[in-house]
């Protein structure tokens, strides 16, 4: 008999401590026997276990999605928010504009039932007498000059941002593409 010294380990292997702990079912098997019994088919799986797993996994995705660090928009994805906002905000205020109009143009109704025939004559005159003044000293309807200006100031901003739009739009489609 000799005396020889033999060693069975791996290099790096401390005294008392595992590379694997063994798995619930007996096996200690390395991290591919783990994965494959942790990959074991949901009917062959309890309630419990299935609803522990789904919960866990659902938890490590919640966790996944909130620290994943979102890419910074590009100045183009900048550009291309301002455009639609401003475009946003014209189309308010063409709808704000519009309805001051239509608001300032209703006529007033009266319930005429109420009324005397000679009342009823004497509002008719005064509205064609009215009417044909206007005709004849009035070429344009009274519309005054501040919404007129803003009138055509929205039409041309609106304009240039149905053009705009869809250009910063395209160009952000080609940069991704491109990146």
């Amino acid at each position: 008999m000799t005396n020889t010294l033999m060693h069975h380990g791996v290099q790096g292997m401390h005294w008392g401590v595992r590379r694997y702990q063994p798995y619930p079912d007996g096996h200690a098997g390395g991290k591919e026997v783990g994965e494959a019994a942790q990959k074991k088919k949901a009917s062959s799986m309890s309630d419990e276990e299935l609803a522990k797993k789904v919960k866990r996994m659902n938890l490590e995705k919640q966790y996944n999605d909130m620290t994943k660090e979102k890419p910074k928009p590009t100045k183009l994805e900048n550009a291309k928010e301002a455009v639609d906002t401003a475009s946003k905000l014209v189309n308010k205020a063409k709808d704000i504009n519009q309805k001051g109009i239509n608001k300032s143009s209703k006529k007033q109704t009266v319930d005429l039932s109420s009324m005397t025939d000679q009342e009823l004559r004497d509002r008719i005159n005064r509205y064609n007498l009215e009417k044909q003044y206007n005709e004849i000293f009035n070429d344009k309807p009274t519309v005054s000059k501040g919404r007129e200006y803003v009138s055509k100031t929205l039409d041309v901003a609106g304009d240039v941002l149905s053009v705009v739009g869809p250009a910063v739009t395209i160009a952000v489609a080609i940069s991704k593409l491109k990146g």
